[in-house]
């Protein structure tokens, strides 16, 4: 059962950007069937690095985007990327010592925040990009 469900509205129109979200709703949605499945921790934590460590890749790819163009809100969106890095790990320690359970409220809030950071901070930042072709031409060297 998908809790992150990809649709058009959620496409920015970069294609590199929106083949990466994509697969993090794929991940998502792996990580919530995991917890209804109540899979054990075996699976679960797994699971977790997996969709941690792809997000990092994605949250530098996007990094990398907003450096190359000079992006005037580099700093608001930086600070979002690391905020949600550092309660999921904060979150996965606890969960590896025993000191929280992973739950669906997981899964929610990370659904929700997927949802929410692509519609407001990524469509603002591809935005950008489109409205400013030539600063990126200009930074990629074409």
């Amino acid at each position: 059962m998908s809790i992150a469900k990809w649709d058009d509205s959620y496409r920015t129109g970069h294609n590199l950007v929106d083949a990466q979200h994509q697969e993090l709703f794929r991940m998502v949605n792996d990580l919530h069937d995991a917890m209804v499945a109540n899979k054990a921790r075996e699976v679960l934590m797994p699971t977790l690095e997996k969709l941690a460590k792809y997000t990092m890749e994605h949250f530098r790819s996007e990094e990398g985007l907003m450096t190359k163009i000079s992006y005037p809100a580099i700093s608001e969106h930086r600070h979002k990327h690391a905020e949600l890095t550092r309660e999921v790990k904060d979150l996965m320690e606890k969960y590896r010592s025993g000191k929280a359970v992973l739950s669906i409220t997981l899964s929610n809030f990370l659904a929700n925040w997927l949802r929410h950071h692509i519609k407001e901070d990524d469509m603002a930042l591809i935005k950008y990009v489109n409205e400013h072709p030539v600063a990126l031409k200009a930074k990629s060297g074409a």
